[in-house]
């Protein structure tokens, strides 16, 4: 999956055909297997540490979508 060799590393999360989202936030929270992807649930990241992990594999991935974390969001402008 090129956007985990991506540098700098950019976000991203995964939408699947069922629904469901993963959030990957670190390239090392999602290490590539074979046909799938290993994503772990609730990393501490700079830690080991996970509530658990999913596998996906990468035909049941719909889109990837990149996340904007740490930008700040645009300012609403007043109405006159």
């Amino acid at each position: 999956m090129a956007e985990l060799d991506k540098e700098p590393f950019q976000p991203f999360r995964l939408h699947m055909v069922s629904g469901k989202v993963f959030d990957v936030l670190a390239p090392n929270v999602a290490p590539p297997l074979k046909r799938s992807l290993l994503v772990l649930r609730n990393p501490v990241l700079g830690t080991r540490r996970a509530d658990g992990y999913d596998v996906i594999s990468h035909a049941n991935t719909e889109r990837i979508e990149e996340l904007d974390l740490g930008r700040p969001a645009p300012k609403k402008r007043k109405r006159a």
